[in-house]
Order: C-alpha cells, then sequence, then structure tokens
C-alpha cells in the first residue's frame, strides 16, 4: 500500500497550474479586469476594479479556477445602486457574453470564457472591520493570504482545496453548503500542510475552535451557535466564523474522509471515478432489492438563480418530510435533484408507500380528569373512531379511521389544507402545486436520461460517498 506521502507526490504536478496555463489565465484575468474598468468609466461611475479569490491568492487549482473581478465603489453609494446602475452597465458592456445574475448577499454577474467561470462582484470601499457588505472583506483577505503564504503552503493549499472537491464537500454555494477557498487556505496555514490538517480534523470534536496565532480549542456548550460544529477565526475580522456556512454532514465528510485516507492512501480521494452510466435493469435490481419504498415527488418550477432556487428547494424538503413522519410514514432518507432548466424531484425512501386504514391513537393518563373528560366527548361517537375507546395500563386509547393512506393523496390534500402544515416556497410554491407529481418504484425510472438525474438517483440508492471503500487491513 502507498503510504500518504507518495499519493500527494502524484497528485501534486496534476494540481499544480503550469507556466503556460499561468500566463492563459493572467492575460485573460488583466483584459477582462480592464473590460471592466472601461465601461465603469464610460458610464460614469467611480470605482476600482481588482483580482481577488483563489486567482488572485495563487491557491487555484490547475484547470479549476474561476475568475473574481471585484468592483469596489465607495462607501457613499447605496447598495440600491448596484442593481439599479452599475450591473446593468456591466452587463450591458459585456454583451458579447452569456451573462446571468446571480445572488449570494446581494447579486452579482457571472458569465463563462473559453470554460473559466468568471465573477464579477460588487463591494464597497472601507477600512478593515466596518463592512458594509459581506464581500467587502475579500480584498483584506487577498492581503493577508499574499503576505502569508509562501509557495509552498499554495502547494498544498491546492492539495487540500482538490481534496475536498474529490470528496463532494467545496464550495460555500447553499446547494453544497461546504468549504470555502477562504476557509481551506485559512486551514492550510493554521495547520501548515495538507496532511496535518487532515490529521488533526481527524480528531476535531463539536466545537472546535481554530484562531491563526492560537491553539486550538473547544468551545462551551452555551457558547456554540446551534447546528455549527466548527469555527475558524476569520483572519480579517475575529467576529466572523469562517466555517459558519459548511453543513454538519459536509464537515463531518471531511472530517471521515481524511481519516480513511490516512488509512487507505489513495489517488481516488482527489479524482473520483466518473459516474458509469447504469442500465435500467441495474437500477430496477437496486430499487427492487434494498427492502425499501423509493419515493420521487417531482415538479416543474421557473429557472431561478441557483443559491434562490436550492433555498426554496430544501425548505420544501424538510417541510414535505416533516408532514410525511406527522402522518406516520417513516422517512429513511432524503435528497433533493434538479436538472438547471426547470424540473425537480425530492427523492425519497420510506417504509411504505400505503399506510393501513386505521391507527392506533394514544391519549392522556385516566388519572387527568379533565383531559379525559374532553378525550372522552371527542372519540366516543366520533365517526372515525374504528374501535374502543379502552384502556391500557394508565392511559385511554382508540383507533381511528385515517383520512390519507398514500403519500400521493397527502401531497394532494396537503395543497388544500393548510392544517398539514406543508410550506411552500414562495418562488417556486405555485409551480409546484401546479405541476406535482408522485412516481413511485420502478416508476420513477421514467426520469432517466435526464440531466444529472441517473447519478442523483444512483448515488442515492447506493447511500455511500463515491470516496468509502473498505479499509484495508
Amino acid at each position: 500500500m502507498s503510504s500518504p506521502e507518495t499519493v500527494l507526490q502524484q497528485v501534486k504536478p496534476k494540481i499544480v497550474p503550469t507556466g503556460k496555463e499561468r500566463d492563459k489565465m493572467a492575460s485573460l484575468a488583466d483584459r477582462l479586469r480592464r473590460e471592466v474598468e472601461r465601461i465603469l468609466k464610460e458610464s460614469g461611475i467611480d470605482g476600482v476594479v481588482t483580482l481577488q479569490g483563489s486567482f488572485a491568492r495563487d491557491t487555484w487549482v490547475s484547470h479549476e479556477t474561476d475568475l473574481d473581478i471585484f468592483a469596489r465603489f465607495p462607501e457613499s453609494m447605496q447598495r440600491a445602486e448596484w442593481i439599479d446602475r452599475v450591473l446593468p452597465a456591466i452587463r450591458k458592456g459585456l454583451a458579447g457574453f452569456d451573462v446571468i445574475e446571480r445572488y449570494a448577499e446581494h447579486p452579482f454577474l457571472e458569465f463563462h470564457v473559453d470554460g473559466i467561470r468568471v465573477n464579477i462582484v460588487p463591494c464597497y470601499d472601507v477600512e478593515k472591520g466596518y463592512w458594509k457588505s459581506a464581500t467587502d472583506r475579500t480584498p483584506y483577505h487577498t492581503e493577508f493570504m499574499k503576505a502569508n503564504l509562501t509557495d509552498q503552503l499554495r502547494v498544498e493549499a491546492r492539495l487540500l482545496k482538490k481534496f475536498a472537491k474529490g470528496i463532494a464537500v467545496y464550495g460555500a454555494e447553499i446547494k453544497i453548503g461546504g468549504f470555502s477557498g477562504m476557509l481551506v487556505d485559512t486551514l492550510t496555514l493554521y495547520y501548515s500542510s495538507f496532511l496535518e490538517t487532515i490529521r488533526h480534523a481527524s480528531s476535531w470534536t463539536q466545537g472546535t475552535r481554530l484562531e491563526i496565532g492560537k491553539p486550538s480549542s473547544v468551545l462551551d456548550a452555551k457558547k456554540r451557535e446551534p447546528g455549527v460544529d466548527l469555527v475558524v477565526i476569520d483572519p480579517v475580522d475575529p467576529e466572523r466564523n469562517l466555517a459558519a456556512a459548511v453543513r454538519p454532514d459536509k464537515l463531518w465528510s471531511f472530517v471521515a474522509a481524511g481519516r480513511q485516507f490516512l488509512q487507505d492512501p489513495n489517488a481516488r480521494y482527489f479524482f473520483p471515478p466518473k459516474f458509469a452510466k447504469r442500465t435500467r435493469r441495474e437500477f430496477t435490481k437496486k430499487i427492487e432489492g434494498n427492502g425499501r419504498e423509493l419515493v420521487a415527488v417531482t415538479f416543474e418550477h421557473p429557472v431561478l438563480v441557483p443559491d434562490v432556487l436550492w433555498g426554496q428547494l430544501m425548505r420544501l424538503e424538510r417541510s414535505l418530510v416533516e408532514v410525511l413522519i406527522r402522518e406516520e410514514f417513516r422517512v429513511y432518507r432524503s435528497s433533493i435533484w434538479n436538472d438547471e432548466d426547470g424540473q425537480s424531484a425530492i427523492l425519497l425512501e420510506v417504509d411504505r408507500v400505503t399506510l393501513s386504514s386505521t391507527r392506533l391513537q394514544k391519549d392522556p393518563p385516566v388519572s387527568k380528569r379533565e383531559d379525559s373528560s374532553s378525550f372522552l366527548q371527542k372519540h366516543v361517537a366520533s365517526r372515525d373512531t374504528v374501535r374502543g375507546p379502552w384502556i391500557e395500563a394508565d392511559r385511554w386509547m382508540v383507533e381511528k379511521k385515517r383520512r390519507v393512506l398514500t403519500i400521493s393523496s397527502l401531497v394532494e390534500v396537503s395543497l388544500r389544507e393548510q392544517s398539514y402544515g406543508l410550506i411552500l416556497p414562495r418562488q417556486i410554491g405555485e409551480s409546484f402545486s401546479r405541476s406535482v407529481k408522485v412516481l413511485e418504484g420502478r416508476v420513477v425510472l421514467s426520469l432517466l436520461g435526464r440531466r444529472g438525474f441517473d447519478q442523483a438517483l444512483w448515488e442515492f440508492l447506493e447511500a455511500k460517498p463515491v470516496w468509502l471503500r473498505p479499509v484495508h487491513s
């Protein structure tokens, strides 16, 4: 078995940009920066245009970089002016590209050139600590990393970034909820190498706190924010947690994958195998062999900015699962598929798709007189009481007729009656109500061939990350 060091020596030449690639990227970056400068000048807009992000910090991975072009504006400029004047002017000036508007904390522009994603992001030119928008920190991040990262540390940061990409935990956007480039660079600087980072991460516990220049510590339980398991202090803003947007599943996937790599070093963590096309028969075998029921709640919706869309899809997924659980469907797992073209599906693995016609209801202890009286008034002569009430141990019991028996009918009635508590996000709710379909079992395979669906379904059925395999003893 190869050692971790041997594997890393094999990976490094593949992720460090060549001189030719650097020259090409530098030329493109300078050309686009000057183009944005020209557009602002001709539009009478006062702004300073700079290069930021992983490219500017020189921690980008070969053939996988984005270009982040920042336009810094005076504090006196209103945020509304970005939307009403600045971004429209830049978009018009770049009419030769397919420019789209995206949204994080505020809008920015995105387009592609020769397969390279380019982001044009507005921010304020403020003093450190006097932030007016989330992106105001970025130039200070670039300045800090340029001053503190050595050439060797930049190679280590590339290794950590490629590792995070390979195990699907890289990217701070809502869809992924993973590690940002700045978080990766900060971890590298804190631990001084890729190997030291994953070795220490293997021992992280809930509430781990890291800060440049200080030893690691564990937060007091009372000081922890709910759902935040890792705190990495932003080196340019001590009030900000760089890891705040990392979802628990992504954080602990990083920890687990790091442990696995140290036990079983292999380049697949950095270069995972591409999805192999599966036959309909293979899908059928997977569906019928796991002992559970597969459901896809599929629907059409408007094409939205990705961060907005994924935020809404996740809220809908959570609400739908909660409704199913309240109605006594057991939901083992759920996931989201989206084709980036206006169709999505919530994939569900449940214990059954049809409930029994009655349900057992456990009610108040007999010792509680008023509660018992109310219970009897409600259920003794009720039309939906099938049997009882009776006393079991110290409590009243009653068997009730179910109103909704299937997932399909539950979705349908939840759309009509608010009492079921299904929350429909504003921008996709109407289209969900109009187009939703519930597919069960092999009928789900009618979606095969849609963009990304085959891989999403196979990975859902496999229920195992691609990097996980038996560890050699």
